[in-house]
């Protein structure tokens, strides 16, 4: 019971940070920097690049705080531990290097 809590209270500070890192993603730029690739390498041209990296990195953390959220949701339901996909039993050890698999190896595998 006490380790359930634990991990809850894990996933769920996760979830925030993960939510908080998406929100301060999609802070629109500052007004004033001109985004656009010009013949010269200048501010426009930085600041593009770094957006289309946000973009990216945005794309990934959602994906990582819908897995969160739905490992929290498996653990309220009782499911916690079990694949998503073939209902097997989730390894030990990956559940414990990532506690928001919802997957097991093979599924994990199959699903790239």
């Amino acid at each position: 019971m006490a380790e359930t809590a634990a991990l809850e209270r894990e996933l769920q500070a996760r979830r925030d940070e993960l939510r908080a890192r998406i929100a301060q993603l999609a802070k629109p730029a500052e007004r004033g920097a001109e985004l656009g690739f010009g013949k010269r390498i200048g501010d426009g041209t930085t600041e593009a690049v770094s957006r289309l990296t946000d973009i990216g990195v945005g794309g990934s953390l959602e994906v990582s705080e819908a897995r969160v959220t739905r490992a929290l949701a498996k653990l309220a339901e009782g499911s916690y531990g079990r694949c998503d996909m073939c209902g097997e039993p989730i390894a030990p050890a990956r559940l414990a290097a990532a506690p928001d698999s919802i997957l097991c190896i093979g599924c994990a595998q199959r699903a790239v």
